[in-house]
């Protein structure tokens, strides 16, 4: 049975020497996924997700990642991925909008493709598509006949997407049983697609992955990031021997991130809506019955708030960017040296909106470093 620090990607880190970084080996993006508060309407969230965006278009970030949320409070505003970012490409000129990711096994593969096109021309090129299988069980209600399948059914879907984005006819059955030749309009710009896989725990999906071709995203979440580099050795070893450059593939890593001046401004600003954020995630597991079978939805509200504080303090000095440039690079550094090639910064987890946007020019004066 896991722990709730097992469960958030607090395993012991283990020891060893962690080497400078060089210019240029890590871009850096922004990832957007939950923002548990109440006290702010759904209005000023969508406006929180332009801010960030526009800040990350003008100074030199590489993407931001949209995810797919249904049927829970936290990550609400984030219904439909392709709605959200025709919201923003408008407003933007560099950044990529990548997927983090669609719930394939949820979706028809013509209909992922439609929207995304769309929002491709709109952007001139600056779409990149993720997926995962989905795991909330009452996400499912959308297509009831995948759930026990999904994992399957999300890795027979991207061949099928990617077909359709390069203007191939590919047939699926109508509503007579009969096949129906299909190529989908209008087309996009990019003739071909970027594609990233969440993989996160799972050695297979990581091979699987890398035999594919695809670009990966994962987190910490149960595991160090020495454990997280042996699993990217075997995707690039899988990119090897499938015959893709293995230097090619992209691994993004999403870490929370709040950077500032002053080591106690952070402890004061993150704090408690990072545990909060926690408390949310731990919520989520339960409701969908993951937590049940990790034991998590049988422990006492004292004990579960003592684990809440030891979680907060180990992820905060292993698996997230909380702290001055100084005291962050070292994660980062570690990060570049395990293999990671973009780093997400998820900054919507509950801190004042304010002091995120505040904290901006030391987020600024990090990503100039390595840029």
């Amino acid at each position: 049975m896991k722990t709730v620090e097992e469960l958030l990607g607090l395993a012991p880190r283990s020891a060893g020497p962690v080497q400078p970084a060089a210019s240029g080996s890590v871009s850096f993006s922004f990832l957007f996924f939950s923002d548990v508060r109440a006290d702010i309407s759904n209005r000023e969230k969508y406006e929180f997700t332009r801010d960030v965006t526009l800040f990350g278009d003008r100074e030199g970030f590489t993407a931001v990642y949209l995810p797919e949320r249904h049927f829970f409070e936290y990550g609400s505003v984030f219904a439909n991925s392709a709605v959200v970012a025709a919201y923003l490409i408008p407003q933007t000129r560099r950044i990529r909008f990548r997927t983090a990711g669609i719930s394939l096994p949820l979706h028809h593969p013509v209909e992922v493709v439609e929207a995304w096109a769309m929002n491709d021309i709109l952007s001139n090129g600056r779409v990149d598509l993720g997926f995962g299988s989905g795991w909330q069980e009452k996400d499912f209600i959308l297509s009831p006949g995948t759930y026990e399948s999904r994992r399957e059914v999300c890795n027979e879907r991207i061949p099928i997407v990617q077909k359709l984005w390069r203007g191939e006819t590919v047939d699926f059955e109508g509503p007579r049983g009969e096949q129906i030749p299909i190529r989908v309009f209008p087309r996009p710009i990019q003739q071909e697609l970027r594609v990233w896989l969440l993989a996160v725990q799972n050695d297979a999906a990581f091979i699987y992955a890398g035999k594919q071709g695809y670009n990966v995203f994962t987190m910490l979440s149960g595991l160090d990031l020495d454990a997280m580099g042996k699993k990217f050795a075997l995707y690039r070893k899988a990119r090897e021997e499938a015959g893709h450059d293995p230097r090619t593939g992209i691994v993004s890593l999403m870490l929370h991130t709040f950077i500032h001046e002053s080591k106690a401004a952070v402890e004061d600003a993150v704090k408690q809506p990072f545990k909060a954020y926690i408390r949310s995630f731990l919520d989520a597991h339960v409701e969908s019955g993951l937590g049940r079978s990790k034991g998590v939805d049988d422990i006492g509200e004292s004990e579960k708030a003592k684990m809440l504080e030891y979680a907060y303090h180990r992820y905060s000095k292993t698996a997230a960017l909380f702290g001055t440039v100084e005291e962050v690079r070292e994660t980062i550094d570690h990060a570049i040296q395990v293999g990671v090639n973009d780093i997400a910064c998820l900054v919507d987890f509950g801190v004042d909106y304010a002091m995120v946007k505040a904290s901006f020019p030391h987020l600024k004066r990090l990503v100039s470093a390595y840029l």
